[in-house]
């Protein structure tokens, strides 16, 4: 199931409120969230955008083109 934009940034968020139930194991997916969720918006993708389409075509976010391009 892929999540979009808004829903990776809400679940960061719900982890990051949670990490003292779910433990400090979580940091690193929640960072790798954070920084998909956010190299997405800055290569002008919107919130309702779907992230794990474009990490399996582009391997990661840094190869995701721009909107523009």
């Amino acid at each position: 199931m892929s999540v979009s934009i808004l829903e990776a940034l809400m679940n960061a968020q719900y982890n990051l409120k949670n990490v003292k139930v779910i433990g400090m194991g979580i940091l690193p997916m929640v960072q790798s969230q954070l920084d998909n969720a956010i190299g997405l918006l800055e290569k002008g993708y919107s919130l309702g955008t779907e992230v794990e389409p474009l990490l399996e075509k582009y391997g990661n976010v840094e190869n995701v083109p721009d909107v523009n391009d």
